[in-house]
């Protein structure tokens, strides 16, 4: 009987909430970073790729899946980063990993019905989105400067933590 229920005063039946695991995962190519948007996101903004694990797969399968089925891409290599429960508009269990593609695999095939737009960043782009506070107007191109998820997110926190190896990486070079 451990965990969260609601009981019905009608009727006194137990409901246990449920929780959707989803992996959200960073995707890089060693020097840059994978975001991608859905339409109904905020002008300008880019966040990791996300969705719901299905019964019975494992994070990695899911996580490969994911990536596959929004971008194209084959990841190589994975690794947990972190977890948050996100209660909106469901409650998810987010599960963050970071995802290497296959060398020289990086061409982007983006699934129009999943996604807006994907693109790779580079650690420049990256940290200097990282800094912004605020919103911002368009640049005189008519483009928008790269916004990255808030800092409450999990999504935000990947993106710090691969902007941080990132200079780690190039001080130890």
């Amino acid at each position: 009987m451990a965990g969260s229920k609601r009981v019905c005063p009608s009727n006194n039946l137990t409901y246990y909430p449920q929780m959707a695991p989803v992996v959200i995962t960073l995707v890089t190519d060693g020097a840059r970073c994978l975001l991608a948007r859905q339409s109904s996101f905020p002008k300008g903004l880019y966040s990791a790729l996300a969705g719901f694990c299905d019964i019975g797969e494992s994070v990695e399968d899911a996580v490969r899946r994911e990536v596959a089925e929004e971008v194209g891409l084959e990841v190589g290599t994975l690794h947990y980063s972190s977890s948050q429960h996100w209660p909106f508009p469901n409650s998810s269990l987010m599960i963050a990993c970071h995802a290497a593609v296959k060398p020289g695999h990086t061409e982007i095939q983006v699934n129009q019905r999943e996604l807006e737009a994907a693109a790779w960043f580079s650690l420049d782009e990256v940290a200097t989105a990282l800094r912004r506070k605020g919103s911002f107007p368009q640049q005189q191109s008519g483009a928008l400067p790269l916004l990255l998820p808030p800092k409450l997110a999990i999504a935000h926190h990947m993106v710090r933590e691969w902007v941080e190896r990132q200079a780690c990486a190039s001080l130890a070079a």
